[in-house]
């Protein structure tokens, strides 16, 4: 291949007096900021390092108090935490702070096919997990209805959940927030016969 030829010295110098030594045109002006709103903490050392840099200044007053929190969520999540206490009050068997993962629990819920008034159900089986989202929040049951193992997801504030009680706790706390390595061995777990409803003892 053929080498490019290398310019002359005056071609060269006329070259370089032809690029633009000018510096960048100003940023458009983005209007009046609020002088006590103050940009989020992780951008400071970011802007401080570009001081004199026009484009990072431009972009640090366009961001310029945008990292408020919206006033929207802490109103609903307060709203949320007042409803959790007061049905904790009214029902204490709905905290889940009563029971713990490994705990063997015996609920009585509605399913959710038949409504609200239907016939109620009594399972036993062992909490594997917690889930705290305040009203959201819900456990999981491990248990065995005619030897075959199911797993239950119940809402701690659903209306289809009448009752919560502790069977029984283990001696030794488990060490693991969730307990799902139980799944593999639901073979080996053994629980207590639901207890009978009150109106049903003969």
């Amino acid at each position: 291949p053929r080498l490019p030829l290398p310019l002359p010295p005056p071609l060269l110098r006329r070259a370089a007096a032809s690029v633009s030594t000018a510096p960048p045109p100003a940023p458009p002006d983005v209007g009046p900021t609020n002088p006590w709103a103050r940009p989020a903490p992780w951008l400071g050392a970011y802007y401080q390092l570009r001081q004199g840099d026009p484009a990072a200044m431009h972009n640090r007053e366009r961001r310029r108090g945008k990292a408020a929190p919206k006033r929207g969520r802490f109103i609903t999540q307060e709203v949320e935490r007042r409803e959790v206490a007061r049905r904790n009050v009214a029902e204490p068997w709905r905290d889940m702070k009563g029971f713990d993962r490994g705990d063997i629990l015996e609920v009585e819920h509605r399913p959710a096919d038949v409504g609200s008034d239907g016939p109620t159900e009594r399972v036993v089986g062992v909490c594997i997990a917690k889930h705290h989202r305040a009203l959201g929040s819900s456990f999981r049951l491990l248990c065995k209805p005619d030897d075959l193992p199911v797993e239950y997801q119940f809402a701690a504030y659903s209306p289809l959940l009448v009752s919560v009680d502790v069977r029984s706790r283990p001696r030794k706390r488990p060490r693991l927030s969730k307990l799902y390595y139980l799944r593999q061995r639901a073979s080996e777990l053994k629980f207590p016969e639901p207890r009978r409803p009150e109106g049903k003892r003969r």
